[in-house]
């Protein structure tokens, strides 16, 4: 398969206000290895960061996730100890098919094809001919697949991180504001208490007030007028228990002069 041969940035143009067309770069380059080939650059999310490989550089970043021989992408589930050759190389630990890794002995000696030759090995070096026209072959095309389907579950995992951090986010947005609106209830509650409890004693000045204001005053005039009253009526009670007491003495002394007058006629 053939690949576009031009590897030089490409640029598109954006209106602007102050001019009818500008040139704006939007060539990606690899992070590691500095490639600015935009076809073959991946991006994934790497320990948590958005990053920007080539291809050769994001197989060579995520040895776990594939068999760096037959290029088998495992997707989480890498096979069973039992069928599976870990690389001894304590920077890479990749994880070889056993069938892939031939006859290796001793299986805890074993180093995968990319740290065998450190520095000359690359998982993806394209085929140029003598016009310079680039093309892939089988192996290629089954690197860069594989590296197509670790970018892509890598962004998967990160658009799930992406959801579950907004969620949080929006619960503790949630949270935070119904502190704040219980913050502001309850200032509103003690402000309405501060100032019932500084009216108080204004309204009982002002009842106490009013009280003194309505008591009647009276003048000496009355006084003696009440005075006056008093005594004539202290006296026709006195008289009226006199005339009582003389009505109620009249029938005995009636009653002792007729036994005087039987006496005398005897």
């Amino acid at each position: 398969m053939n690949l576009p041969s031009s590897t030089t940035p490409t640029t598109a143009t954006s209106t602007s206000p102050s001019s009818d067309s500008t040139e704006t770069n939007f060539t990606e380059r690899c992070d590691d290895c500095g490639s600015r080939d935009s076809w073959v650059i991946h991006t994934v999310r790497l320990r948590g960061t958005l990053r920007f490989f080539c291809t050769h550089c994001l197989l060579r970043n995520h040895p776990t996730s594939f068999c760096p021989s037959c290029f088998a992408f495992y997707d989480s589930s890498p096979p069973h100890p039992s069928r599976r050759v870990t690389c001894s190389n304590s920077k890479c630990h990749s994880l070889t098919h056993i069938q892939c890794a031939g006859d290796a002995k001793p299986a805890s000696s074993y180093l995968c094809p990319p740290c065998r030759n450190p520095t000359s090995f690359s998982f993806f070096r394209l085929i140029v001919d003598g016009n310079g026209c680039r093309s892939v072959d089988k192996t290629l095309s089954e690197a860069f697949l594989c590296a197509a389907k670790i970018a892509a579950s890598s962004m998967n995992k990160a658009v799930i991180a992406a959801k579950c951090d907004a969620d949080r986010r929006g619960r503790e947005a949630a949270l935070a504001r119904k502190r704040a609106r219980e913050a502001l209830e309850h200032v509103v509650m003690l402000d309405e208490k501060e100032k019932a409890r500084s009216v108080m004693p204004k309204l009982k000045e002002s009842s106490v007030d009013r009280v003194i204001d309505q008591k009647p005053k009276l003048s000496p005039a009355s006084n003696n007028g009440t005075v006056k009253e008093t005594e004539s009526s202290a006296t026709t009670s006195t008289t009226t228990k006199n005339n009582g007491s003389t009505e109620k003495q009249n029938p005995s002394m009636q009653l002792a002069k007729v036994k005087q007058e039987a006496d005398a006629s005897r």
